[in-house]
């Protein structure tokens, strides 16, 4: 008893799964900047992102030199405009640093989150204690 409802509910997550994957919009951007998602850096260039899974989003370049993949949840947009339903990509940027925070499909109020990195929190720290290299000179 105990195994089949185990084979069951796996059978029904893999199922859920699969028709996420075929339900995901694949969204083709150029990114003029270097960016950092999740422990990487970016170089820019053109990527295609998708979510093969509903938790996760991946990432690849154009020229298949990077590919990511990273663990997201679900962001909702409430009283969301048509502009708002525009696919796209969100990022924070810290001084002169780029972080990829949120992806949006088109047509879509829910949306995908990336998780900050302690990269992401030292650089936004960083950035409002308003540090600033200065040249000292005789």
């Amino acid at each position: 008893m105990k195994t089949q409802l185990i084979r069951n509910v796996s059978v029904a997550l893999l199922a859920a799964a699969s028709v996420f994957a075929q339900g995901s919009q694949r969204l083709t951007v150029q990114i003029p900047f270097g960016f950092h998602m999740g422990n990487s850096i970016l170089p820019a260039g053109q990527y295609t992102v998708d979510a093969p899974a509903p938790s996760v989003l991946r990432l690849n370049s154009s020229d298949s030199n990077s590919t990511v993949i990273i663990l997201i949840h679900a962001v909702e947009k409430s009283n969301a405009s048509r502009n708002d339903l525009q696919g796209k990509l969100i990022f924070n940027k810290y001084g002169d640093k780029y972080f990829l925070s949120q992806v949006w499909s088109s047509g879509n109020t829910t949306g995908r989150e990336l998780p900050k990195t302690k990269r992401e929190v030292e650089a936004a720290a960083e950035r409002n204690r308003g540090t600033e290299s200065i040249l000292a000179s005789k």
